[in-house]
């Protein structure tokens, strides 16, 4: 999807699990932000691909944060990300849509990891 290039950046929602891959998918001097860790706390990871993409690797935490720094956080993301997101600038890679009676199917998926992006119930 880039032609060899690499991503931009990764929002990370999953973690551990994922990490290689996402090192793999990032371009040069990319960035990743880890913000979930479903798939796990700890994992390998390859430096040398760190160095010669000069990646960087970042890590937040919302729930820690502040009353203050979460409505920040908020106020950015309609700023910042809302406009992207309306204009179709930036958008969610919807994999498959299930309708709501098939909810255990859907699950079913999601378990066998076989998505790639986001599973949509449809109400």
């Amino acid at each position: 999807m880039t032609a060899g290039r690499g991503v931009d950046v990764i929002l990370d929602l999953v973690g551990a699990s994922y990490l290689a891959e996402n090192l793999a998918s990032l371009g040069q001097k990319g960035r990743i932000s880890v913000v979930g860790l479903t798939g796990g706390t700890r994992s390998e990871i390859d430096l040398a691909a760190v160095l010669r993409k000069r990646a960087s690797i970042r890590g937040t935490f919302l729930r820690a944060r502040s009353p203050e720094e979460k409505a920040a956080a908020t106020e950015n993301f309609i700023r910042e990300v809302l406009p992207l997101i309306d204009s179709g600038d930036a958008r969610p890679h919807i994999d498959r849509a299930f309708k709501l009676d098939d909810a255990k199917a859907a699950y079913a998926y999601l378990a066998s990891n076989k998505s790639f992006g986001k599973v949509v119930l449809e109400l």
